[in-house]
């Protein structure tokens, strides 16, 4: 069995966030809002996608994530970042 993830994206706004760290350092976060359907629940749950420095934000669409969102992490535990790609719906019907 496997889980479906399914991340919808209904705006191209991006939220720049910037200030300091405690250790003095400037940092600027930017996050996109998506939703994402987590196998059969009945909603779509809220979330916030990272988008790197100069990163073009993720047009209006349906997305699943890409192999690359999956890393091990410190203390060899998994970690996940989500990288999307568009979401392929067609289905081949045999002749």
């Amino acid at each position: 069995m496997s889980l479906k993830l399914i991340f919808e994206i209904h705006s191209t706004y991006v939220n720049e966030r910037t200030g300091k760290s405690a250790k003095g350092r400037d940092y600027k976060l930017r996050e996109q809002e998506a939703w994402v359907q987590i196998g059969d629940a009945p909603y779509p749950q809220k979330t916030k996608i990272m988008l790197d420095e100069g990163q073009a934000p993720y047009a209006v669409g349906k997305y699943q994530l890409h192999d690359r969102s999956f890393s091990i992490g410190q203390y060899d535990s998994l970690q996940c970042s989500p990288v999307l790609v568009p979401l392929v719906e067609s289905v081949q019907k045999a002749g």
